[in-house]
């Protein structure tokens, strides 16, 4: 029972000291951030301004898609010739490419032949599954491939949706994706766990290109740690580097 208990308040301690190391580093304005615990959702940590207002993630709904397609498609995604011609945000493109590097890459053209396959009704039904603000009715396919704003979702309702998604049997795939990330895809700057990244509209003064978003969650084994950042005027792979540096080393 003694051993139980100080496995309890060295976990409490280590979440305590976390969170007030992120509150250290991640100090400056254009930085915002949540650390979330993976089995209960709680917020461990935050500097988020207004984390229950909807922003758009960027790549980060890309998952729901995904999710979406492959509860209509019977789990069996395509495999696709990603070039310099498919319009992808990586000029040259990403070659041959599946689900799982597909989510690693965040690849746009992957992701749009994706959002053909499917309706809105159903990323908004598979969105809904796992406790995310659905995209609305008359969302542009551009939407579901997270490029633009039109698709919002709160920020505490996205890391707790990732949570679950990574549990979750049916969601495996995605999973080997987000881990993939962090060894050769866009959440390589954060070495390790689960990855996933997004730049999106800016919505800061002054305006910037795009804020970069990153949610990372560690150990990639069996996540117990979340955490999310947004990092004004940046690329989600720059913000991965960043949500990396903010934690205890």
């Amino acid at each position: 029972m003694k051993f139980a208990l100080l496995i309890l308040a060295a976990a409490t301690l280590y979440e305590q000291s976390v969170a007030r190391l992120l509150g250290e580093r991640f100090s400056e304005p254009h930085i915002s951030h949540l650390f979330v615990k993976a089995s209960t959702g709680e917020i461990l940590g935050e500097r988020w301004p207004d984390a229950s207002r909807p922003v758009a993630p960027g790549s980060l709904v890309k998952v729901f898609t995904a999710l979406a397609y492959g509860e209509t498609h019977g789990n069996r995604f395509p495999e696709l010739a990603c070039g310099k011609d498919s319009g992808c945000w990586l000029p040259r493109g990403h070659g041959k490419v599946g689900i799982v590097e597909a989510v690693a890459h965040s690849c746009n053209a992957y992701f749009r032949v994706l959002a053909k396959g499917v309706s809105v009704e159903d990323v908004a039904a598979a969105a809904r599954r796992y406790g995310v603000e659905p995209p609305p009715a008359d969302a542009p396919a551009e939407a579901l491939v997270g490029i633009g704003s039109a698709w919002k979702v709160t920020p505490v309702s996205l890391v707790r949706a990732y949570c679950r998604m990574a549990s979750d049997p049916s969601a495996a795939v995605l999973v080997r994706g987000l881990a993939l990330s962090a060894v050769s895809g866009t959440g390589i700057g954060a070495g390790s766990g689960l990855v996933k990244t997004g730049t999106a509209p800016c919505v800061h003064q002054p305006r910037a290109p795009g804020d970069g978003f990153a949610i990372l969650l560690y150990p990639a084994a069996s996540p117990k740690y979340v955490l999310l950042v947004r990092v004004h005027g940046t690329t989600g792979a720059r913000a991965a580097e960043i949500a990396a540096a903010g934690l205890p080393q």
